[in-house]
């Protein structure tokens, strides 16, 4: 009977350091097995790197017009554009080439812009090339540019200079065949050499006349979703989520909380923003792979909106370790969205440092179309009637040689100008967006209200 007894407490013993066992494996960071739980899970979405890494600007030059086109699909046509730039760099030593200073095209071109230049890494990363051979003549690409009558040359603008490349493989007539079938109304022309107070715009301007204004929107997340609130913070601490921290305070923001080094929060408003100050220092990766870690761990949240684009690559530094920031906008109505300096956040912005990706802030406000019905088409000034508004006049009603908000000395160096919405601020009762006409003069922004005229915002 005692021997009955000692092997039963035994037993007993033996089951008890089992399952002790079990829940401290589980538990995260206190042995190294466990290093993956902080991770956000390996599920892999699908990404087409196109979708989201392609021009904001479609242009055509003919000799008699210059034309800014939209197109309600652009991922097909930017695929076949991709198709010939792939040619042009793969066979890139064994093409004719050049390299002139400056911007170079030809007499009649098809332009495809992007809104700021991007590396040359994240192209060549996508088709498997080494950069070696190719980086010593291309570091960026700003604009990828089609002679109309030359059918096997490509131009690539880089910020600095032009580099023209010839290959029998490259072929353009697909583009073109593509264009033949847009009506008018895919097309916005543009004027050139207007003038202002005797100064003349260095550079053509698009010529819209009216738009939709406001328009109405709604953040995507709906912060008093409690499950869908939920399942992002579960997504995102994974096995660490039932030892996080959670509070609200009065505002209706919420914070989740691990071992003060990761840190979700999720304002009353809609801003998605995470934290995690855990980087591994012994892994390091190249833009192309830290692009497609910033994409992987965004879609395993929100999907992004059909219109949303890369339009900014930054190299950062945290503690000493050198990364990368992507910055991610969208498009509304076939125009960009412009932020104001008093929402301090992107559409979308990621930072990556080696493997990790670092932080990540997200707040994004998509068409209302429950209030279509307040959505109307309105005239709009012109953008030379928005600066000759601003030209000063004296009390015998002659224009002085100042502008109220652009010196006319300036404006013979505007650098950009384009039609966009304005995302006023993150405040709840501005939900709509005002149509705007935004002035890039050298290092400044300038922000008019394109139904007043008036400026809203210097940047």
């Amino acid at each position: 009977m005692k021997i009955i007894k000692n092997l039963i407490l035994f037993l007993m013993v033996m089951t008890c350091i089992f399952l002790s066992s079990q829940v401290w494996l589980q538990l995260p960071d206190f042995l190294s097995l466990n290093k993956e739980d902080d991770k956000v899970s390996e599920k892999e979405p699908d990404i087409n790197l196109w979708d989201i890494v392609k021009p904001n600007k479609y242009i055509l030059k003919t000799k008699d017009t210059l034309k800014e086109f939209y197109l309600e699909n652009d991922i097909v046509f930017w695929q076949k554009a991709v198709e010939n730039l792939e040619i042009a760099l793969k066979k890139f030593n064994e093409s004719q080439y050049s390299s002139i200073g400056g911007e170079f095209y030809p007499e009649e071109y098809l332009m495809l812009e992007f809104e700021n230049k991007l590396p040359l890494e994240i192209f060549i990363g996508k088709f498997g090339l080494s950069k070696d051979n190719i980086k010593t003549k291309i570091n960026y690409i700003e604009k990828i540019v089609f002679g109309l009558n030359e059918n096997n040359n490509i131009y690539i603008y880089n910020g600095d200079s032009t580099v023209v490349i010839k290959n029998s493989l490259i072929n353009n007539a697909n583009l073109y065949d593509s264009l033949k079938t847009l009506s008018d109304d895919n097309y916005v022309e543009y004027i050139q050499n207007i003038e202002i107070g005797d100064e003349i715009i260095p550079i053509p301007i698009p010529n819209i006349k009216n738009a939709s204004n406001p328009v109405f929107v709604q953040s995507e997340l709906d912060v008093k979703n409690k499950t869908a609130i939920e399942d992002i913070a579960k997504e995102y601490f994974t096995n660490s989520y039932d030892y996080v921290r959670k509070s609200e305070d009065i505002e209706g923001d919420i914070l989740y909380n691990y071992k003060n080094e990761k840190v979700l929060k999720i304002s009353s408003e809609g801003l998605l923003d995470f934290f995690d100050s855990n980087i591994n220092i012994n892994n390091s990766s190249d833009v192309y792979e830290s692009l497609m870690i910033a994409l992987k761990f965004a879609m395993n949240f929100l999907d992004f909106p059909p219109d949303m684009y890369l339009s900014e690559v930054n190299v950062v530094q945290n503690d000493g370790n050198f990364g990368y920031d992507f910055v991610f906008t969208y498009r509304i109505l076939n125009k960009p969205i412009l932020f104001s300096k008093v929402r301090e956040s992107s559409a979308l912005e990621v930072e990556v440092i080696g493997n990790n990706v670092v932080s990540y802030k997200r707040f994004i406000r998509n068409e209302d179309t429950k209030q279509d019905s307040e959505k109307k088409k309105e005239e709009i000034l012109s953008f030379e009637e928005v600066l000759e508004n601003q030209l000063s006049v004296t009390d015998e009603g002659i224009a002085t040689n100042t502008l109220k908000v652009i010196d006319k000395s300036m404006v013979k160096d505007i650098d950009n100008v384009y039609l966009a919405y304005f995302d006023y601020a993150r405040s709840i009762k501005e939900q709509h967006l005002i149509v705007v006409w935004v002035v890039e003069i050298n290092d400044k922004v300038y922000i008019f209200n394109a139904i007043t005229g008036s400026l809203l915002e210097e940047q």
